[in-house]
């Protein structure tokens, strides 16, 4: 069944069942045949206990924006490399199910026996398991020619309140404000044919919770957020106040929105993060997006900057706008990003949860330089007619 969810030859499976106390971690390998059947194989890993350390000395690297080395190549020897050996060769997509603490794993990042990272060979998606593939499948709409809509917030107006959930923020500085992610909410707008651009005391709780959200093809969140892979109840993502609520919105209060977007982008701190429940997956925020009807999640594995997301996020919509599905989109924005000199800091942060295969209709807007050129263009003519007009009617 799992191997049917699968939309061509191209896309395989590696669903990742963990052990506890030294028990040997299984990977079922599913791929499609061109012609023939569905083709299940299966190989035995070592322990999650025994990559557990490696995984956290790699996101570590990542995170500080150092080359993790060795720990990217240990882990992609015992995790990746017995599984990609069995793969047909025109497989290119890989959609990931993984367990326990590889849930904490940044695939794209780990190096292959040829010194390759995973991503300049797959495409890679994360999906929380096989029947939640099935369940996000199920809300493929019929294809469609009406444009996307787009709703962002950006560069929120942050509570000046210091207790409640305000104080989940102390320990990372406090809520600065963001202007970069103003600039990032204006410039993905543009890619929408219809959108609404939520900014400063407008980009609010009480707005998201009370809109009509299901008519927004895309929702996209650039600000703040605190994700604890110990506790749910100290997991939020930071809005502005307004009408009786703090600005503060929580998992169970993403749950209770009624979307129909095929795409939630969470340009925010680390918000691909949290408590791993066994069978169920990371609960966090992404989890909750996918309960209240998101199909996929663009989420983020460590702290990042607003301005240099700003740009990477810019660029992943330039993707989309060409017709590729988000899981391919992404990689091609990680691979220009890599080739542009950006640290695996930057590029790797970012990942897909839910169905990778979600293509939007979006459009390339008009280059920042045409209209700069455009602009200028016009304004000298506006200072000229102004100047003759002066002379003509007698005025220094």
């Amino acid at each position: 069944d799992a191997a049917g969810l699968l939309p061509d030859d191209q896309t395989a499976l590696l669903e990742y069942v963990t052990g506890a106390l030294d028990a040997p971690t299984s990977v079922f390998v599913l791929t499609r045949g061109r012609t023939g059947p569905q083709v299940a194989q299966a190989r035995v890993l070592p322990s999650a206990d025994s990559v557990t350390g490696t995984i956290g000395r790699f996101i570590a690297l990542l995170a500080k924006g150092e080359d993790p080395g060795a720990a990217g190549r240990q882990l992609s020897a015992a995790l990746l490399e017995p599984a990609l050996a069995i793969l047909p060769p025109q497989v290119t997509r890989l959609i990931i199910v993984p367990d326990g603490p590889l849930h904490r794993v940044p695939w794209d990042a780990l190096r292959l026996a040829d010194g390759r990272y995973l991503v300049e060979r797959y495409a890679v998606g994360i999906v929380p398991s096989a029947a939640t593939l099935r369940v996000l499948r199920r809300r493929t709409p019929a294809p469609s020619t009406a444009p996307t809509s787009l709703l962002a917030f950006g560069d929120p107006t942050f509570s000046s309140d210091t207790t409640g959930d305000a104080r989940l923020f102390a320990g990372v500085g406090g809520l600065a404000r963001l202007p970069a992610s103003g600039d990032e909410a204006r410039s993905v707008a543009r890619y929408a044919a219809a959108s609404e651009v939520r900014l400063r005391k407008d980009a609010s709780e009480d707005y998201l919770l009370r809109a009509p959200l299901a008519g927004f093809g895309v929702i996209h969140f650039a600000t703040h957020a605190i994700v604890d892979d110990r506790a749910l109840n100290r997991t939020v993502l930071a809005l502005a106040p307004g009408g009786a609520g703090d600005g503060f919105v929580t998992p169970g209060q993403l749950a209770t929105l009624r979307l129909s977007a095929a795409m939630v982008v969470l340009s925010a701190c680390r918000t691909a993060g949290g408590v791993v429940v066994d069978g169920e997956g990371v609960q966090g925020l992404t989890a909750p997006l996918l309960e209240a009807g998101a199909r996929s999640i663009v989420a983020t594995a460590w702290r990042v900057s607003d301005r240099a997301t700003a740009g990477f996020v810019e660029r992943f919509y330039r993707q989309l706008a060409e017709g590729k599905p988000v899981v391919e989109a992404l990689r091609d924005t990680r691979l220009a990003s890599m080739r542009a000199g950006e640290p695996a800091k930057v590029w790797a942060a970012f990942s897909v949860v839910g169905d990778p295969m979600v293509t939007i209709l979006l459009r390339t807007p008009a280059s920042a330089t045409s209209w700069w050129v455009f602009g200028s263009g016009l304004v000298v003519a506006l200072v000229v007619a102004a100047a003759r007009r002066r002379r003509l009617s007698g005025k220094a």
